[in-house]
């Protein structure tokens, strides 16, 4: 604005010196002044124009002026809302981020307790097949004990048998076999007794094979060849084994080059025994009475039937009652404390040797305990009524 107001005060000067020189002119007609009077007209018309661009670029400069502040005015009111809209914003960048912590914070956690229950399940897999190896060698260890233990536990069993006055078998074991009767080099059986001018073989076998069934079958064939083209063999064997490994096998009679092979369990010993006494009663086997031949075999497959069902249910109820018996792990601690008390102040059976003797020995007085749980008598006598 300044410069307009210079401008205008240049054109009213010059106004004035023409106005001047105009006077001057009536009084002293002088054509250079008149040339430079003319020059300075055309000038000041050319400022006029300049001067009114001027006024016409200051108007339109004004307007712009006025536009740009309007549009300055709302520039800044955009600027409000999109400094309130920034604002609003921030705080839900600032939510959400607060919010992705925490889900990043939970993942972590999460990922914690899964990498935790990882390491348990892995760390109870490892348990679990450490108990099952443990159980294994502690299974296969009682397998080798109780084979071990088995071949001296029948010839001793044997041995005390034979020396009772019901049997009094004339008996050897590996060590005493009579060597001029054929027993000598691989062919030495555990057990013989005498029998009838020959000799009853009892073999007592061990084995950590977990196949019984394929372990018995070879040890049939091998013994068959052994045993064959000898006249003073009986022709039926009898393998004694384990009664727990019993209920492996699927069958307990082999028939092979002339033998009858029997496995048979170390509580089969005193029947078989027994039946062979009854047998040597008689002076020739042939002249036997074909009908006592029969009760006698029938006595015999009676008794191995009996005694081999006798296992069998025993072990299906002790593994129903170890599984019974586990069943308690899954009671109340508290219950199970209260059990344990109880079970503490149970008497134990208190079976005496001579009870259990004189119940063996005399099966008839078993009836009678029998008949007595079922048909129990008064113990007040009548004339006492």
């Amino acid at each position: 604005m300044t410069g307009v107001y210079i401008l205008l005060g240049l054109i009213l000067i010059t106004s004035a010196f023409a106005a001047w020189i105009s006077f001057s002119s009536k009084t002293d007609d002088d054509p250079r002044l008149k040339a430079e009077l003319d020059r300075r007209m055309e000038e000041i018309g050319e400022l006029k124009k300049a001067i009114q661009q001027m006024q016409s670029e200051k108007d339109e400069m004004s307007g712009k002026g006025k536009q740009l502040y309007d549009n300055y005015k709302n520039l800044e009111a955009d600027l409000k809302s999109l400094t309130k809209e920034r604002d609003g914003l921030e705080k839900r960048l600032a939510k959400y981020e607060a919010h992705e912590e925490q889900l990043e914070q939970k993942h972590e956690d999460k990922m914690s307790k899964l990498e935790s229950a990882e390491k348990a399940l892995l760390d109870e897999r490892a348990r679990i097949r450490r108990e099952d190896e443990e159980r294994l060698e502690e299974e296969e260890a009682e397998r080798d004990r109780m084979w071990a233990e088995h071949e001296i536990s029948v010839v001793s069993m044997l041995t005390d048998l034979c020396k009772k006055p019901q049997y009094a078998f004339t008996s050897y074991d590996n060590t005493t076999l009579p060597e001029e009767e054929g027993f000598k080099g691989h062919f030495k059986p555990d057990f013989v007794i005498s029998f009838l001018e020959q000799f009853v073989i009892f073999d007592a076998k061990v084995s950590k094979s977990e196949n019984i069934s394929k372990y018995i079958q070879d040890n049939v064939k091998s013994t068959a060849k052994k045993v064959k083209g000898k006249d003073n063999i009986y022709p039926t064997v009898f393998f004694v084994i384990p009664a727990e490994a019993m209920k492996e096998l699927k069958q307990t009679a082999h028939y092979e080059d002339g033998f009858t092979f029997y496995a048979v369990s170390p509580e089969s010993l005193a029947p078989i025994l027994a039946i062979f006494k009854k047998l040597e009663t008689y002076e020739f086997a042939q002249e036997m009475d074909p009908q006592e031949r029969e009760n006698i075999i029938e006595l015999l497959a009676q008794l191995d039937f009996h005694i081999s069902t006798r296992n069998s249910v025993d072990f299906h109820l002790m593994q129903h009652g170890l599984a019974t018996m586990s069943k308690a792990n899954d009671l109340d601690p508290e219950l199970s404390k209260e059990v344990a008390v109880k079970k503490a102040k149970i008497r134990h059976l208190n079976l005496t040797g001579s009870e259990h003797k004189q119940l063996t020995d005399n099966p008839e007085l078993i009836k009678e305990k029998l008949l007595e749980l079922t048909e129990p008598q008064a113990k007040l006598r009548k004339e006492e009524l």
